[in-house]
This record gives C-alpha cells, sequence and structure tokens, in this order.
C-alpha cells in the first residue's frame, strides 16, 4: 500500500510540472574587472662633467707619493712683556718679574725715629698724625723738593707726598714704595729716574728694608682699577668749586687740615682727618697700609677734588679681596661725605 501511494505521488509531481508555466531566474552579472592605468617612469639621465677614471688612472693617484704642503715664511708678531735682566740683582723695591711691591717694610720704631730718619735723608716731614685714636697707628707725611716740582703739574698733586706707618699691632713701620705711588699717581708723566732717586735715598736711610707681599703688576699701574667697571685714577670727584683762597679759608676754619703742601702750580694738597666712625674701617682692611690717612685732597685751579675712594683704597690696599671690600660698602660714600663737609 505504502509503495503504491509513493508512486502516485510521482505521478502527480511529473504531471504538474510537465503542464505548468516556465519560470525564467535572472542571475547577477560578475562585475567587470576595474581598470588601471600605470606610467612606467621613464630612466633618469644624470649628465656629469668630465670623464669617469679608469682603474689605472685610480691605482695611479693611490699610490703616488703624499704632497707636502708648504707654509708661508709669514709669521704673527710676537707681543711680550719686557722682562727683567736674568743676570740682573733687583733691590727692594724696585721692579723684579714686572711687579713692583707697594710698600717696604722694617722693623717697627717710634713715630720720632721714623721723623729723625727722614730729615737726616734730606726729606721735609709735613706731619705726624695719629690714625687712630688709642696711637696704634701713625702716619708720617714727607716730601722733598723734587718730588714737588715734578708733581707741581695739572691733577698730579696726589704724588706729592709720601707716607710711612708705624703699625704698633703688626710690629712694623711701612713705607709707601715711591716707584709704585708715583707710577700709580703720576700717570703719563711719570719719571722713573725720580723715583729710583727717591727709593734709593730711602733704602741708604732705613737699611733694613723689605719688599711687601703686596704688589701689583708694574704696567697696569696707570690704568689700575680694582675691578672692570670700578673707577680708575682720571675719575676724581669734584666736590666743590669756588676761588681757591676761599676754599683754603674754609678748609682751616673746619680745623680738619692735617698737613698742607703748595705746589708751584699754585694748586694746594692738603690731607683732611676723616670722621671717627669712617676711620674705622682699617680695622677692616689693615693697620699696615693704614698710612692711607689723611685723606689727601687737592683744591686746583678752583675746584677740589679727591681720588675716588673706591680707587684709592683699592690701590693703596692692593691685595684686598672683593669680600674685604664689601665690608666697608658704605665707607667711600662716607668718606666724600667728609670732605665735603671741611668746604661748607
Amino acid at each position: 500500500m505504502q509503495k503504491t501511494f509513493k508512486i502516485f505521488t510521482l505521478f502527480l509531481l511529473s504531471f504538474s510540472l510537465s503542464n505548468a508555466e516556465t519560470i525564467n531566474i535572472k542571475l547577477p552579472e560578475v562585475p567587470k574587472p576595474v581598470e588601471v592605468t600605470v606610467e612606467v617612469p621613464k630612466p633618469v639621465q644624470v649628465t656629469t662633467t668630465g670623464y669617469a677614471k679608469t682603474n689605472e688612472e685610480i691605482l695611479k693617484e693611490f699610490t703616488a707619493p703624499k704632497k707636502v704642503v708648504k707654509f708661508s715664511n709669514h709669521v704673527a708678531p710676537v707681543y711680550e712683556e719686557i722682562k727683567d735682566d736674568p743676570n740682573k740683582v733687583a733691590l727692594v723695591g724696585q721692579v723684579h718679574n714686572g711687579q713692583v711691591a707697594a710698600y717696604l717694610h722694617a722693623p717697627l720704631i717710634t713715630p720720632h725715629e721714623v721723623k729723625s730718619i727722614l730729615e737726616g735723608a734730606g726729606f721735609k716731614v709735613l706731619n705726624t698724625f695719629k690714625v687712630d685714636k688709642k696711637g696704634i697707628v701713625n702716619s708720617v707725611i714727607f716730601t722733598n723738593d723734587e718730588i714737588v716740582k715734578q708733581s707741581s703739574k695739572t691733577e698730579r698733586g696726589f704724588a706729592s707726598a709720601l707716607r710711612v706707618t708705624i703699625d704698633k699691632k703688626d710690629s712694623l713701620i711701612s713705607i709707601t714704595n715711591p716707584v709704585y705711588i708715583m707710577a700709580a699717581f703720576m700717570q703719563g708723566d711719570y719719571d722713573d729716574a725720580l723715583a729710583q732717586k727717591t727709593l734709593k735715598s730711602l733704602r741708604d736711610a732705613f737699611g733694613n728694608l723689605k719688599n711687601s707681599d703686596e704688589k701689583l703688576k708694574f704696567r697696569i699701574l696707570e690704568r689700575y682699577q680694582f675691578m672692570q667697571g670700578m673707577p680708575k685714577y682720571q675719575n676724581m670727584q669734584l666736590i666743590k668749586k669756588a676761588p681757591t683762597a676761599k676754599l683754603l679759608e674754609k678748609a682751616r676754619k673746619s680745623k680738619k687740615i692735617v698737613y698742607e703742601q703748595k705746589l708751584l702750580n699754585g694748586s694746594v694738597i692738603i690731607g683732611v682727618k676723616l670722621s671717627k666712625r669712617t676711620s674705622k674701617f682699617i680695622k677692616k682692611t689693615g693697620y699696615q697700609n693704614a698710612g692711607l690717612l689723611p685723606y689727601p685732597v687737592l683744591i686746583e685751579k678752583g675746584e677740589v677734588k679727591i681720588l675716588d675712594p673706591k680707587y684709592y683704597i683699592a690701590v693703596m690696599y692692593p691685595m684686598l679681596k672683593m669680600s674685604q671690600f664689601m665690608t666697608i660698602a658704605t665707607v667711600p660714600g662716607a668718606i666724600s661725605k667728609d670732605v665735603d663737609r671741611v668746604f661748607r
């Protein structure tokens, strides 16, 4: 029975398909491939100048002896600092190896003995001055006619006097070296013959002298400054303007003048006593060079001038360090004010 049903079913399906309408089925078309155009670059033509070397030429250059570079015989000029004759024996106070001592030291003696020695050597003592109240340090100011004559030029009066410091604290006397001081204060008018002559007189008079450790190169004294931007010799401070006679009268009335030296050109150099407060700076900078006081003041052509304190202190204390200078930072201004009060 089941077999008969299957046969009948297949018959019906076969009949239905044979009598049905035709069905058209459209299949999608296969997409066409994308056309890509590729341009093949043309070969670059390199044009060279010259020609290619052959192996033989390259080998010849490689094995050829090296060329020797020849230099010109011309050389730059050599600038040398003039040095002392190695066979020359430098005496105390003279320039040696380009340097000169600022001071000449000797064993301690009394102010009276210093004055006696100086006068015996032909010097004129202008005054003896107690730098501090207790008299631990005394300054003896001296000169002679030749020194005065040489310094009687415009703005050269500061070289008209030398100093001897009697330093009881350090048990020595310290004399300003005329070679050092005159080179610094006479500038372009420096007379080495006079400086050496004065130096010899001091050596002969005091005998047992030796150079201080404080030294500078001799050639820089004319343009000396403590550091870049600090004043030089010519950067003097103008304190007051008035007729010279009137200025002198004011100074004498102040009772601050320690010494007075007239110069041949009509100028006058005086030493001014600073206030007790200002003078205390020597405790920090050192007693051995305290002979820089009294402070020198030049009265010339109706003007009162002083060496800028920043320059004067530095040149008289050539070994002063910046750290020490900073401890007396207010002193230069105080000195200027003290001098100004003398002429009010």
